[in-house]
């Protein structure tokens, strides 16, 4: 058996949680979602100059 790793869609992982902090009934709840979305961007963009051999 292969252990081959999926590669993430963080574009989608951001996007939900842009679509959850849209959905938030608190503040609070809001920059949570907020904070995440902005680590999954951080890490697609690094995950993206990793795969193009390119650095930071």
């Amino acid at each position: 058996m292969s252990d081959i790793l999926e590669p993430i869609d963080y574009e989608a992982l951001v996007l939900a949680k842009l679509e959850d902090a849209a959905q938030s009934s608190s503040l609070s709840e809001r920059r949570g979602h907020l904070d995440q979305a902005a680590v999954f961007a951080a890490k697609g963009e690094a995950a993206r100059y990793a795969g193009n051999g390119c650095r930071s």
